[in-house]
């Protein structure tokens, strides 16, 4: 049985290919080859690579005068089908084009060469018994009752895909073209069928680019504070090895997510809370990881107002906390699931090279104005926006 964390992975790391116009084959098969829960979302039982690399190999046929190369074989136990699996690059050119002889549309030359190549795969394990036993004992399967084509291809934008389908019709071997954005939509859909609703929910997003300086004056060192100091209060800080989000609701009942902190290295935080009408929901992400979740039916009674929020400090500004703050930003609402993946990857490429930030040194902090801007006006207590490689916390 596969986690949620893992069919998360796999829907970032192919959002990332996707969204950085990756279109490296091998890029594509390390995807697979890291991510198996994708095969069983797809509906495959069993799966085996072929790609050369992996050690595995079908026999040589020595009536084609070649050996079968799929990028992947994949097996489905109760009926005994065999897929052949291939991975072609999202950006291509479009799947047909119009033919000159003025007759219907046709699949491009890649296009069909692909289908003819997965064919000639099939066929010759089909017709070759020590290559039907191969498969048979690398998919565990008792026997081969018929085969199966995907290729993994394009992108639905600019394609006609009810077309294609028409084309792939009455094909030897059933054929069908899986564009890289639809097995996007796949992931996903699988993902969000296991949880309850938490997209664009009334509630809070609080998103944290910042590193956390290991040796902190306080035992609960504060980086950010909000609200009142007995109900309607959200505090982040730092305690006992741990990044802690403390959440007291307007009944004074205190709800508390945390997770382990890596010091003196760029973190990626994203807390968010939601207190509408469809129950308690609190998720802590870090490093695009939710490490901590609470939800529930019962409603969270909270109202956070950010006139009381500070920045580098708690609310009676004691307990200060040491860290950068390289950017921050909040919503009034949960996240969907587009804007989780953005806010990541927006994150990784911010922080490819360390960036400046602000400069908390456990006695600096910021007060959030009647503008709805931080400040500080004592320069006592004026933080200083600084690069981290060239300062010392």
């Amino acid at each position: 049985m596969y986690r949620d964390l893992d069919i998360w992975n796999a829907i970032y790391a192919l959002y990332e290919l996707i969204t950085d116009e990756e279109n490296s084959e091998k890029k594509y098969q390390t995807f697979f080859e890291s991510h198996p829960v994708v095969f069983k979302i797809l509906g495959f039982d069993t799966f085996q690579s072929y790609e050369k690399s992996s050690g595995k190999q079908i026999p040589f046929d020595n009536d084609r005068d070649f050996r079968p190369e799929p990028d992947f074989l994949c097996g489905n136990i109760e009926s005994c089908t065999v897929t052949v699996f291939e991975l072609k690059t999202p950006f291509v050119k479009p799947f047909i084009v119009e033919r000159t002889d003025g007759n219907r549309r046709k699949l491009n030359a890649d296009a069909e060469s692909y289908v003819s190549q997965a064919t000639e795969y099939a066929e010759s394990i089909l017709e070759g018994s020590e290559a039907r036993s191969v498969v048979k004992s690398d998919l565990s399967l008792p026997e081969i009752s018929s085969f199966k084509i995907i290729i993994v291809y394009g992108l639905t934008d600019g394609n006609d895909m009810a077309g294609v389908s028409r084309l792939l019709n009455n094909r030897k071997i059933p054929t069908t073209f899986l564009c890289y954005d639809l097995l996007l939509e796949k992931l996903v859909d699988s993902y969000l069928n296991t949880r309850r609703k938490t997209e664009n929910r009334t509630g809070l997003s609080i998103v944290y680019h910042l590193i956390v300086d290991k040796e902190q004056l306080f035992p609960r060192s504060f980086i950010a504070d909000h609200g009142s100091p007995k109900k309607n209060r959200l505090s982040v800080f730092i305690e006992n090895g741990h990044i802690v989000y403390q959440c007291i609701d307007n009944d004074e009942m205190v709800h508390i997510l945390k997770s382990p902190i890596v010091y003196d290295q760029p973190i990626f935080l994203r807390f968010e809370l939601a207190n509408d009408d469809n129950g308690i929901y609190l998720s802590l992400n870090v490093n695009n990881e939710e490490r901590d979740l609470r939800v529930g039916s019962v409603n969270l009674n909270f109202n956070l107002q950010l006139t009381g929020f500070v920045l580098g400090t708690d609310i009676s500004c004691k307990f200060f906390g040491r860290f950068y703050m390289l950017e921050s930003y909040y919503s009034a609402k949960t996240m969907s699931i587009e804007d989780k993946l953005g806010s990541y990857h927006y994150f990784k490429r911010k922080t490819l090279g360390i960036s400046a930030g602000v400069r908390f040194d456990g006695k600096h902090y910021l007060v959030r104005d009647q503008n709805g801007n931080m400040s500080q006006s004592n320069p006592k207590y004026q933080p200083k926006y600084v690069n981290p490689i060239n300062s010392e916390i």
